[in-house]
């Protein structure tokens, strides 16, 4: 497949998402291709990239999915739940609505990109992964549809609270992990995958691709100990979790959300996924279908994710 012409600047691509981590490196990249960008966000005050048009609406108003997708030739749905109470919250946030949208982009003749997950190669592992390959499941029974996904790993960079208790444990000069002797893991940076979907939306690549960095064999976690130590100029410690303090972890949790109504972030299914061996990829397919190349080690992105948590006070 040969990537398609860039798309052009009266062309309008629609984002879900678009305020989050991702979605604002999404909505960044499509900008610096001067591309019209259309998000779809609770508040029309949010703060978007430069003159991106509001439509103020969630993933479960399918009036407001209807106005971001009529008139846009591509749809980007980077948006989703990494945190719900329950099997069914999951699939409805993250399979339902990619439906739902999947449904209007065929009747609007608009192209869909979804932004899953990894995750999404080993479904039974958790509630998350399921519903995230129910939503690429959903996608492919279309007929009709003009689709692709993409899969990232580990997103991390300037600006991410998901990664920041990672980058804080190391800033001190330890870290903990899963102990799981052998895993690998692949990561990106997030300005790489910003690049890598807005290559997609001006392809006309089909399928589901794996995207990571430089790495095509992943790492490991001493990979990423030794990253920070070597921007830190000094040791990170290594501290192996045992997979049962883990799951007792995991259940004290769910007796608090049981009580609070919450959404824990470690809950059994997150610890599948913590303690699987392998969570690795290459982006071959990718490059090959779009010309995409990621830029940034992990050594440089974990300089430079450094760089801006301290910069900004987050460390």
């Amino acid at each position: 497949m040969t990537p398609a012409p860039t798309a052009s600047s009266t062309a309008i691509v629609a984002v879900t998402g678009a305020t989050g981590f991702v979605g604002h490196g999404i909505v960044a990249a499509l900008r610096r291709r001067d591309t019209r960008v259309r998000a779809l966000a609770r508040r029309a005050d949010r703060t978007l990239e430069a003159d991106a048009e509001v439509v103020q609406g969630t993933l479960q108003d399918p009036l407001s999915l209807a106005r971001l997708v009529e008139g846009c030739s591509v749809l980007v749905h980077c948006a989703g739940a990494v945190r719900a109470p329950t099997a069914a919250a999951f699939h409805q946030i993250n399979a339902d609505a990619t439906a739902v949208l999947g449904e209007l982009c065929a009747e609007y003749g608009a192209r869909l990109v979804l932004v899953s997950s990894l995750a999404a190669r080993q479904p039974g592992l958790s509630p998350y992964a399921a519903s995230k390959r129910a939503a690429e499941d959903a996608l492919a029974r279309m007929p009709g549809l003009d689709w692709c996904a993409v899969r990232p790993p580990l997103v991390y960079g300037p600006g991410d609270r998901a990664t920041l208790p990672l980058f804080r444990m190391m800033r001190h000069g330890w870290l903990a992990v899963p102990a799981v002797p052998g895993a690998r893991f692949s990561a990106i940076y997030r300005d790489d995958l910003g690049e890598a979907v807005t290559a997609l939306v001006e392809s006309d690549a089909r399928g589901i691709f794996d995207v990571s960095d430089t790495a095509p064999d992943g790492y490991t976690w001493n990979d990423m100990a030794a990253a920070a130590a070597g921007h830190l100029q000094r040791r990170v410690r290594m501290i192996a979790v045992p997979r049962r303090l883990m799951q007792t972890v995991a259940a004290a949790n769910g007796v608090v959300a049981n009580l609070t109504g919450g959404a824990p972030m470690v809950y059994p299914g997150k610890v599948r996924e913590l303690y699987h061996i392998d969570w690795a990829c290459g982006a071959g397919p990718l490059m090959r279908a779009t010309g995409w190349r990621p830029r940034v080690a992990l050594g440089q992105g974990v300089a430079q994710t450094f760089r801006w948590y301290a910069d900004n006070d987050w460390l």
